[in-house]
């Protein structure tokens, strides 16, 4: 084997089947004015970062790694056109979008005028990127109930 294709949800599809797109956030994010960034698509890069030159929001993690986020239906065509090694990330990455300053001070202590940047929020390891007001943060999944508790706490703390 010499590429990690099947983790994408754009290859899962085979003999009848089409994997049905959810959000690991859904229950969490109720009623909430939090963004839900986890069905976007999110290919992550090793190699020649610099070379990327695609109609999407790149995000560097390190010189060499970064996280490309675009539309989920634009998954299978972005990836053969990016260099060195990509890895369809979508289903293992759940991602939030959030408004203010003060929000980001209470659930993490990065440098806010330093992103993006890969640190903790609440106590999970997260990537970090700034947009103006608003912040993106991209997290594994799994952690999403925990991510989302921390950060309604958080909003709820600054009302």
């Amino acid at each position: 084997m010499n590429e990690l294709a099947f983790l994408s949800p754009d290859d899962a599809q085979d003999d009848g089947f089409a994997p049905r797109a959810a959000s690991p956030l859904a229950r969490a994010l109720a009623g909430s004015e939090i963004v839900d960034l986890s069905l976007r698509g999110k290919l992550e890069v090793r190699g020649s970062v610099d070379e990327i030159d695609v109609d999407a929001d790149v995000i560097p993690i390190t010189p060499e790694r970064a996280l490309v986020v675009c539309d989920p239906g634009r998954v299978g065509t972005l990836r053969p056109r990016l260099p060195g090694l990509v890895v369809d990330v979508t289903a293992a990455l759940a991602g939030i979008e959030v408004e203010g300053e003060p929000l980001m001070r209470r659930v993490t202590d990065l440098a806010l005028d330093r992103l993006p940047a890969a640190a903790k929020v609440g106590d999970v390891a997260a990537l970090v990127a700034r947009d103006g007001n608003r912040f993106r943060i991209f997290f594994p999944q799994e952690y999403g109930d925990s991510v989302v508790a921390t950060v309604r706490d958080a909003q709820e703390g600054l009302r």
